[in-house]
């Protein structure tokens, strides 16, 4: 088959777990089909496929038969020397990174990539506000608020709080972070001050995936006071404790699923045609877009 010329179609297969993945598929170039695993057609002996899977991928852990045919159609594309195959997915687990070296497939996690990570970043700010808004008794504007964490999400968290007329303090760890949070104009403490301050303010939003939110602080807590947790689960808020304070507090995962889910799907599609593009000799084969609801 050397020197042949082949027209290969793409296959874009989308496990979605959330609405962001449904408005990707229609932003994606080809026809799109739903359709479920089973009555997956025969394959092509030349095929590219792109996987996209859930946001984090730990999420085809809820239906595990979906997840076993995944891994055994992988596995066998693997043993086609003609098809070209693709994974991306977001915070891939300890076992899908085994699995894809072993097998050398490519795959590319979302929350890795730096256009992604950004424009992520101040979508996840303004769905944690919406939730702010929700839980909370209280405006934005005027509000004295704790944000636990200075990362990518919550630097963007605090900045846009700030604009919005919130009073911002910020906790992090590190000497050299709490610099650069007092050069942006905030308030830093070290999460060993917290008990100090968290009584002063109206809300706290956690961005950090350990526990840092414990009894003592809870406790110290004003009665109509909230809590946001946006860290990956379990988060890094006793919840028992807030449960026995009366104090409401939510663990808020998967904000642009949830959230702008448009403007999330171009995040991804951006990201699929920049690190996976149409190559030419795929124009003149066909782009079919499956989705498998997980």
């Amino acid at each position: 088959m050397e020197g042949s010329v082949f027209y290969m179609d793409r296959h874009t297969i989308i496990l979605t777990a959330d609405k962001r993945q449904e408005k990707l598929a229609s932003l994606l170039e080809g026809k799109r089909i739903s359709y479920a695993w089973e009555e997956n057609a025969q394959e092509k002996e030349v095929c590219e496929k792109v996987y996209v899977l859930p946001i984090p991928v730990a999420k085809l852990d809820r239906n595990q038969e979906i997840k076993k045919k995944l891994k055994e159609e992988l596995r066998k594309m693997c043993e086609n020397p003609y098809a070209k195959i693709m994974v991306f997915g977001g915070v891939f687990t300890t076992e899908w990174k085994l699995f894809l070296s072993e097998y050398q497939i490519p795959y590319w996690d979302f929350l890795e990539l730096p256009e992604v990570v950004e424009g992520n970043g101040w979508i996840t700010a303004e769905g944690t506000v919406a939730e702010v808004l929700q839980l909370g008794e209280h405006s934005i504007y005027g509000q004295k608020i704790l944000v636990t964490g200075y990362g990518c999400c919550g630097e963007k968290i605090a900045k846009l709080l700030y604009k919005l007329g919130a009073g911002v303090i910020v906790a992090a760890r590190r000497k050299e972070v709490r610099e650069n949070i007092r050069r942006d104009g905030f308030i830093a403490i070290d999460f060993d001050e917290m008990e100090k301050v968290i009584g002063d303010v109206s809300t706290v939003i956690n961005t950090v995936p350990a526990m840092v939110l414990t009894e003592p602080c809870i406790r110290r807590m004003q009665p109509d006071a909230s809590i946001i947790d946006i860290a990956s689960a379990p988060g890094g808020t006793d919840f028992e404790a807030a449960k026995k304070y009366n104090i409401k507090a939510k663990l808020a995962l998967g904000l642009p699923g949830i959230y702008t889910t448009t403007s999330s799907a171009k995040l991804l599609k951006n990201a699929i045609s920049k690190y996976a593009p149409l190559q030419n000799e795929m124009r003149e084969g066909k782009s079919w877009i499956f989705q498998i609801i997980i």
